[in-house]
């Protein structure tokens, strides 16, 4: 999904609060290559432009342009976008949109200095007037930018920099991963339960915990990562570095930072996948890699998809047997999805599947125009799910393209809105279960499935964007019960040229974070964001890289924030009963986690860790960690002492009105406390 043309860094599971500002311009490389460019700017016009950027622009676009709350302004993806333009273009869009929410508050002199400034900061260089009206005419040479030739064959062949020594964690490690006491995983463990047997934090105890240290990245963006623990160290991402951060003191070990090459569609990462001593993380602009998880060095990267076509890979990927698996993101830009498998060791590609089949694949003929499945979506958001006894994969598969143009592409559509069970060895299609047929309100199968065994049966839990948790029986296929979880109204209803509202809106339902699974009450835990939404259908025109939704207000108008709500529901995993539901009075997009101990632990978007009774979904602790939590909520085991770690301050100015700095905070029990 996408919004309209604000500036917001909140990215939902699917959707996505884009940085739309310059138009979502991408980060990528400095120009080094384009300092003999002269443009008509002066010296020491750009020199005071640096110091209106200062003042007015580097609490969302960064110390050095390279990106935060806002995108990047400067790099390849920049140049790739306003190069062959006339400078008056940027310039307007400045001048007409920024400072956010207070557009036109600079002087006519300040917009033209900044402009200037951001032109010299992308390499060209000065000549002796300073920009005015007529410069303005002047065009931003195109491809001056370092520019970065985008392999012909992708995935492209991996270049490797190294090997470990080290082997943790090992195959085995990961199959134990359910009973840990570290959190080795997305989601804890292969099977995507999310539960913890520790019980230290319990019912009795919970009013007592207490912030024990936190972590800052010192930058500001779209925050949601899972984090992992792993002997002693947390593991967890932003949108271009990875960190490892002592688990029981928040000290740093070490990050790495990969800067993007090409064209970035949306900056956002939901974290890595640890095993045999590497780490593994996709990038904004397509690439994977296999980094050393005791420095962070690369020690393979793999280019795995042409982010110039709106390909980026955002979820964090799961290690099995050997093998790596990842997706891409994109389908909201018209990317056509594929499943990935690399070797672990080597970064070489062992067998992909398209979730949008084409040509004589089975699933084709849902799709009635051959042209549309040239653009058809799919994507793979968050993570995904392993049933180590079967072998099978379960992929969670986003929205068709264009996201509301149902009429453009009848049909069922396939894969969108499904998960798609395959042969995590072969990459052959097993079963799927498709949620929504010809999706037309961008209801994405974001999250990953869970799946469990209860009461003599084999379930899978999956939740999506529409709002509902639906339950299947693993050996029938068969759906068994179709839950709601936020407020469902007019979603039959046709969209029009004047306006359908219907709830959840684009925003709303279960966003990147999945359901978890307490096995000892066979109850099911699930967050949810109640928010209706206004949307107006138009025409449809597909610009490969751009945005391709078939309306004219973006991605809806929604109903005023004020009225943005969100749910907890806990839910009999064997009937689909509602055993409780909690009303929060904010939007929950966090991740959720059960323990042995009779608690949940969770947060909000105004910011607070929360911890609730497993029994009723009676609050037992709440604290402010400083921003939005829309990322990962673990727990973990260190000498004798549990911990919970929280992922929050994720920043989206326009859309959720939430700001604060990335940050993972940890809480204990008061030493000798329990």
């Amino acid at each position: 999904m996408k919004f309209p043309p604000v500036t917001a860094t909140l990215v939902l599971g699917g959707l996505t609060a884009l940085t739309l500002a310059l138009a979502a311009a991408e980060s990528s490389n400095s120009a080094s290559d384009s300092s003999q460019t002269k443009l008509p700017f002066s010296e020491s016009q750009a020199k005071s432009g640096g110091k209106v950027y200062a003042s007015n622009c580097q609490g969302c676009h960064g110390q050095n342009l390279g990106g935060g709350s806002g995108p990047a302004l400067k790099g390849g993806g920049f140049l790739g976008k306003w190069g062959g333009q006339p400078i008056s273009r940027l310039h307007s869009y400045i001048s007409q949109n920024m400072p956010l929410g207070q557009a036109g508050k600079l002087s006519k002199q300040q917009y033209l200095d900044v402009t200037a400034y951001i032109l010299s900061q992308n390499g060209f260089g000065a000549g002796e007037k300073a920009l005015d009206s007529n410069g303005l005419k002047t065009n931003i040479p195109k491809g001056s930018g370092q520019q970065v030739k985008v392999p012909s064959q992708l995935p492209a062949p991996p270049q490797g920099n190294g090997r470990v020594i080290s082997r943790v964690p090992t195959q085995a490690t990961l199959l134990e991963a359910a009973s840990s006491d570290d959190w080795l995983m997305y989601n804890k463990d292969y099977r995507g339960q999310r539960y913890s047997g520790l019980s230290q934090i319990n019912t009795g105890n919970a009013a007592r915990l207490q912030k024990i240290c936190s972590f800052s990245t010192g930058q500001q963006g779209s925050f949601q990562p899972g984090i992992l623990e792993l002997n002693g160290f947390l593991y967890f991402t932003n949108a271009h570095s990875t960190y490892a951060v002592n688990a029981a003191n928040c000290n740093k070990e070490w990050s790495s930072t990969y800067t993007p090459r090409t064209a970035e569609p949306q900056p956002v990462n939901r974290g890595v996948a640890a095993y045999d001593g590497k780490l593994f993380r996709g990038t904004t602009d397509g690439h994977l890699l296999a980094l050393d998880k005791n420095n962070g060095n690369v020690l393979w990267d793999v280019w795995v998809a042409d982010s110039t076509q709106g390909y980026f890979l955002s979820s964090a990927p799961i290690a099995w047997n050997g093998l790596v698996f990842t997706g891409e993101a994109g389908a909201d830009w018209g990317a056509n999805g594929h499943v990935y498998a690399f070797k672990a060791d080597s970064g070489q590609l062992v067998w992909t599947f398209d979730v949008i089949p084409t040509g004589d694949q089975a699933g084709a003929e849902t799709w009635d125009k051959a042209s549309t499945a040239a653009h058809g979506g799919g994507s793979m958001w968050t993570s995904y799910t392993l049933d180590p006894s079967s072998g099978l994969l379960y992929v969670p598969v986003g929205n068709p393209a264009p996201d509301f143009a149902g009429d453009y592409r009848p049909g069922k559509n396939l894969y969108t809105d499904s998960v798609v069970v395959l042969s995590a060895r072969t990459g052959k299609l097993a079963w799927y279960a498709q949620q929504i047929e010809n999706d037309f309100h961008d209801y994405d199968t974001a999250a990953p499935p869970v799946v469990y065994d209860t009461g003599g049966r084999k379930f899978m839990a999956v939740a999506n964007k529409g709002g509902h948790l639906y339950l299947y029986d693993r050996v029938t296929h068969d759906r068994l019960n179709k839950v709601p979880v936020t407020t469902i109204a007019n979603t039959d209803a046709p969209l029009t040229t004047e306006g359908t509202r219907f709830c959840p809106g684009t925003l709303g339902g279960v966003e990147w974070n999945s359901p978890a699974f307490d096995p000892k009450t066979g109850t099911l835990f699930v967050n949810s964001v109640d928010w209706c939404a206004t949307l107006k259908i138009g025409p449809v025109r597909y610009n490969a890289g751009n945005v391709f939704t078939g309306t004219v207000n973006g991605f809806g108008e929604f109903d005023d924030k004020a009225r943005a709500n969100g749910w907890t529901h806990a839910i009999d995993a064997a009937t689909g009963d509602i055993k409780w539901k909690r009303e929060a009075g904010s939007p929950l997009v966090a991740a959720i986690t059960p323990t042995a101990g009779g608690v949940v632990f969770t947060g909000d978007q105004n910011g607070n860790f929360l911890v609730l009774n497993a029994a009723d979904g009676k609050e037992l602790y709440k604290d402010d960690t400083g921003g939005a939590v829309a990322g990962g909520v673990i727990t973990y085991r260190l000498g004798g002492r549990q911990y919970v770690a929280v992922a929050s301050g994720n920043t989206s100015r326009t859309i959720w009105n939430t700001e604060g700095r990335e940050n993972v905070t940890v809480y204990a029990l008061p030493q000798g406390g329990q």
